[in-house]
């Protein structure tokens, strides 16, 4: 039995094995890999598939950022590791710790509906790049790509329970031209 897919959080993959006693790559997707250390459950499954049915409570994962090293109970050979290649690493999102007021992570971001103060839509947010000043949230339509600075300045209101963003429109921020 597959595990309900809205309540497991896609946090990357696993890349290959390391060493020969079960340890695996691990490439996250989470711009802060100090909240994956942080859980204390993991699941896997295939890409575009959700979580499968086994839950991993005891896991280890060492490194930092894109030098993750994942260590899953049971796993213990090059070859167990080496079948898991390509495996989807999920953690329950109740178990992500709760954020200050304001901020929100980026599973709850990407889908957004992203509109301008007078209510044109601009598409959704589709994915977000990590800078040294700050995130951008990726806009896109079926015409058009948008870039948009998470600062407060630009976006003004995330309501998660309308699944809606509203921006301050910049004058220079939007070409004319499609995309």
């Amino acid at each position: 039995m597959q595990q309900d897919v809205g309540k497991w959080i896609a946090v990357g993959r696993i890349a290959k094995s390391h060493g020969l006693k079960g340890e695996m790559k691990f490439r996250t997707t989470v711009p802060d890999p100090k909240i994956v250390q942080s859980l204390s459950r993991i699941c896997l499954g295939a890409e575009g598939k959700g979580p499968g049915d086994k839950i991993y409570e005891k896991f280890g994962v060492r490194g930092h950022f894109s030098k993750l090293i994942l260590k899953l109970p049971g796993v213990d050979s090059v070859e167990m590791a080496k079948s898991l290649t390509g495996q989807t690493v999920f953690c329950a999102r109740e178990d992500f710790p709760e954020l200050p007021k304001g901020e929100h992570y980026w599973f709850e971001i990407i889908g957004l509906k992203v509109f301008n103060e007078e209510g044109q839509c601009f598409g959704e947010v589709e994915e977000i790049l990590n800078t040294a000043s700050s995130d951008i949230y990726v806009v896109r339509d079926n015409n058009r790509e948008i870039m948009l600075p998470a600062v407060g300045e630009v976006v003004k209101t995330v309501d998660l329970a309308q699944g809606r963003l509203v921006f301050h429109q910049i004058e220079g921020m939007i070409e004319d031209s499609a995309v």
